[in-house]
């Protein structure tokens, strides 16, 4: 299994021997350590936000949710756009800063 997220700084946190308990999300990161060694074979690894049009898209769209836990039967018609985009290989251009 391969997971994939934008943040480069969990990856390193999560693939990391050692945790400071005092991180603020180490509770996190514990629950996610734990998680993936429940499987033989897992690797995590980094993928910008532009790579990945789907995970970016629910994130962006969880803001506008109440905090809890949502189920759903079907997911939003707006997300079959931004999968085949993923699964297309579609890239979108973004400007970073560089100061």
């Amino acid at each position: 299994m391969v997971i994939e997220m934008d943040s480069d700084t969990a990856v390193l946190l999560i693939q990391s021997k050692v945790l400071n308990a005092c991180y603020p999300n180490a509770g996190l990161v514990s629950s996610c350590k734990r998680l993936m060694n429940l499987f033989q074979r897992i690797k995590l690894q980094h993928i910008y936000r532009e790579r990945n049009d789907v995970a970016d898209g629910l994130a962006t769209w969880s803001h506008n949710l109440d905090l809890g836990y949502y189920y759903s039967e079907e997911s939003p018609a707006w997300l079959g756009c931004l999968l085949l985009n993923d699964s297309l290989g579609a890239v979108e251009a973004r400007l970073i800063s560089t100061s």
